[in-house]
């Protein structure tokens, strides 16, 4: 029941990835108004090649219980629980080394508390072609919405 209910996400996100992707095309008002518009319960956050956050959405800060101002300039790891692991795979997806594929991470919530996430990651590209970020969608594990 697990895997079904993870496929289910992880399709849900691949989804809301592919909307934005349109989005990003037709123009940054668009994308503007998608990313910060998301569907209940899928968070998104996008960080630079130094895996620093660049942006958040109104559910990464609703599931995570930050606000935009503490989440935004940080690194992406200082928010998961096993900070080591995280940075190591940002590392290697940055370069290029490890394929990107969705996986289940547990993210600090800023009670101290932590959330299972299913995360699906998106490259993102200059116009010329080069490597700019990484954009992630994720959903709690638990939250079947």
């Amino acid at each position: 029941m697990a895997a079904v209910l993870q496929e289910d996400l992880v399709a849900r996100l691949q989804d809301y990835q592919d909307r934005l992707a349109e989005a990003e095309r037709l123009g940054p008002g668009a994308y503007e108004a998608a990313f910060r518009n998301p569907p209940r319960g899928i968070a998104v956050h996008e960080f630079d090649g130094s895996a620093t956050i660049l942006k958040v959405n109104s559910e990464e800060m609703r599931l995570l219980g930050y606000e935009e101002h503490q989440l935004v300039g940080k690194r992406i790891w200082e928010f998961v629980v096993m900070e080591e692991v995280s940075r190591e795979s940002v590392r290697k997806k940055l370069s290029g080394e490890k394929d990107i594929k969705p996986f289940v991470r547990t993210f600090k919530r800023a009670d101290g508390s932590g959330v299972a996430m299913v995360l699906v990651d998106r490259r993102l590209y200059d116009a010329r072609g080069e490597m700019r970020g990484i954009r992630t969608a994720m959903m709690q594990v638990t939250e079947a919405g």
